[in-house]
This record gives structure tokens, sequence and C-alpha cells, in this order.
């Protein structure tokens, strides 16, 4: 992208692209992003990766870390390479109307095996069940969504406790494919996430759609000079819906409720935030979330299509009803019972990053010298980045604006 990055940031700056509009700060959901020099700068530690800031700049002078070149240096070695596709990949390529013509292109393009991240989705829901059923285990946060688990630790780490301790459905099938094929191989994951990029250590990459995208035209591999091809085992089944709202609660046959022992779904910036909120007043005492921070992960930000979302939601629903009237169910459930005994369990490190709060005095000074002396000039526009000139002011005391 800028040969001049001098971080390993996941998202960063490319600095002489910025043109400080504060589109960036209004949207981070964490202010994870300063005014420095002149430039709107993320700050690494702050960051859960969300990519709002990357999906807003219209500059494109928020970027994230890519992993085309390292990709390739994988196919191009000897080692046979695993590519683990996230379930969205439909509503990404969806001008490809056989998946197994897609299949076809990542063996083109160098992959040996071609595995759908699904299957680990299969897995996990089953665990997610057995916590939903269970009332001894108390209510908790889905954690399949790392930008959600990456908030928590950072501004709620006193309810990492009540994260879910499940596996991702990358993790789980990172540990499926160890345990089928060997420990020793090699694996990348692709899918719509920026934040996905945090879980490499199960992977030995992570590339988005975006950079498959960029990767098949830069290699030449099209739909025309490709043969289509199957998935390899093991073959996942209704874990294809997870990438939707409600898709993990459709996996497991469960209904949205708001009862003790309930779950509560949310997705999107505002309404995870929200719900995270009430969780810890005690408002939704005794039920569990179901949280995504995209409305979605077919709407991630390492997604390139511009299609809207219900064309996404229409097109995976499509590739799941056609998945499920070829499975063999009988098949699926042994495979699903071979791994059974599979550890998917995690653990979470909070990496408490809130700010205290500054003197009151502190920030009336900063108003002042803003000219905001009285009530009337509290113009509260947006425009600096914050929803009022009140925020504006106490992320100056911080030292973020």
């Amino acid at each position: 992208m800028n040969g001049s990055t001098e971080n390993k940031a996941l998202v960063y700056t490319v600095k002489n692209l910025c043109k400080v509009c504060y589109t960036c700060v209004r949207e981070c959901p964490v202010k994870a992003i300063k005014i420095i020099n002149g430039q709107a700068e993320v700050i690494p530690e702050r960051c859960i990766a969300c990519g709002n800031c990357v999906k807003v700049c219209s500059q494109k002078a928020k970027v994230f870390r890519r992993s085309g070149k390292q990709v390739l240096d994988l196919l191009h070695g000897t080692d046979p390479v695993f590519a683990c596709v996230a379930p969205s990949f439909p509503a990404e390529f969806s001008e490809i109307s056989d998946p197994g013509v897609f299949v076809g292109m990542l063996r083109k393009l160098g992959f040996k095996y071609v595995i759908e991240v699904s299957f680990g989705a299969d897995l996990v829901a089953a665990g997610y069940l057995k916590i939903f059923n269970d009332p001894q285990t108390g209510p908790k946060i889905t954690s399949d969504c790392p930008a959600v688990v990456n908030y928590i630790e950072k501004y709620h780490p006193e309810l990492a406790n009540c994260l879910a301790p499940v596996s991702s459905p990358a993790m789980a099938v990172a540990k499926v494919i160890r345990k089928k094929y060997g420990k020793d191989s090699r694996m990348v994951f692709i899918g719509p996430c920026i934040a996905k990029k945090s879980e490499s250590d199960y992977f030995d990459e992570v590339l988005t759609f975006s950079e498959l995208r960029e990767m098949f035209g830069e290699n030449g591999v099209l739909q025309d000079n490709s043969d289509s091809s199957s998935f390899d085992p093991p073959y996942s089944g209704k874990g294809a819906m997870f990438p939707v709202n409600h898709g993990l609660l459709q996996t497991i046959n469960k209904l949205e409720g708001f009862g003790k022992g309930e779950v509560i779904t949310a997705e999107g910036k505002p309404k995870f935030m929200e719900a995270i909120r009430d969780f810890e007043a005690g408002i939704l005492e005794g039920q569990h979330l179901e949280l995504l921070c995209c409305d979605g992960c077919i709407q991630g930000p390492g997604m390139s299509k511009t299609s809207s979302i219900y064309e996404r939601r229409k097109t995976i629903s499509e590739y799941v009803k056609w998945k499920m009237a070829g499975l063999d169910a009988g098949k699926w459930k042994q495979e699903v019972d071979e791994y059974s005994d599979l550890d998917l369990s995690r653990s979470f490190e909070p990496s408490d990053q809130r700010l205290s709060d500054p003197l009151d005095s502190d920030v009336e000074k900063v108003l002042l010298s803003m000219g905001r002396k009285e009530a009337s000039d509290m113009l509260n526009c947006g425009a600096c980045g914050y929803e009022t000139c009140r925020e504006h002011a106490v992320a100056v005391v911080e030292g973020l604006a």
C-alpha cells in the first residue's frame, strides 16, 4: 500500500493521504484515533480492529495490514496450504454462480486444500446450545466476533468472564484441520473481517476477501480458466448461516427471546455497544447476548462488494438452501461426532484501555478556550468528530484531540 509504513499496527494511517476530515474520529466506536501533527492517527492499543475507519475514509488514508505477499510466499513454498474460507464467501463472490468454480479458483491460485469454516461453526454452535440450555452457566456473551471480544477486553474488562469460553468458528476449524491433517498444517483464513487478523496465532496468515480479489486479479485467476472443484472434508451444515444476523440462533434452531435464560441479538456499532452497557448495568439480568460488531459478517470491512445488505442475505440464504439440499446428514453427523472430544475452550485477557474521567475544571478551561462560555455556544454540530462540544473538550484533556 505505502512503502513507508513504519509500524506493524493492524489498522493505520497513510499520512500523505489524510485530509483530517474527522470522519474516522466520528465513526470510531472507542475513540482510538487522535489528531497529531495535522493527521488522524490510530492508537494501536485502543483500536478494536472493527474497520469502521477503513470503510468510511473517502481518501483511502485508513488502511489495514495486508497479507497478500506473505500468502503468495506460502503458496510458492514446499508445504501444502489450506484455505479456510469464511461462510460469508457467497455474499462477496456472488457473481460466481457455481461455488465449485470459486473453490477451483483457490486451487488454481495454489491452495492444496479448501475447507469451509462453517464446519467450525457447526461445532461451535453445539457448544453455545449447551451453554444457553444450562441454567447454571450464568448469562454469557458470544465470543465469535473478534471485534466484540477486543471491545470487551479493553473497555468492559469486568465482563471478560462473561464472554462464552468457546472458540470462534475459525479457531475451531483450525483445530479440526490439525487433528485431521496433521499438527504442522499450513493454513490461511480468508474472510470479511479485519479483526480476524488478531486471531493470526491460529493461522499462518489471514486474508480479507478484498485482498483475495486482488490476488486473483494479479495472478490471472478467472472463472473462465478455473475448473470446478469440491470443498475438502469435513463438510459443513447449517453453520453456513453464521454470517447473517441471528445466524447462530438459526443454526441451533433457537428463537430470540427476552425472558430469563433467553438470547438477545444485537448487530452493528451502536446496538452491540448499547446491549453491552445494559448487560453490565443489570438491565438484561439473566439474558445471554449474541453480538456482532458489523451488521452481520456479510457487512465486514474486508469485503469489496457494494451490493445491499438484503441482497447479501438473500445470497447466503440461497447458498445454505442449496447446501442443505445436497448434504449427507448421516455423514455430517458422523464427522461432527468425530470431533466431539476436541477442546474448543478458550480464555480471555482483559487489557483495560479506559481513560480516567478528567476534572470538570480542566474540561471547563478547554471549553472556554474554544469559545464555549454559555449553553447557547454549545453547537454540538459533530464537525470535530465528537457528538458534543463537551466530548471534544474531554478528548482534548485526554490528549486525543
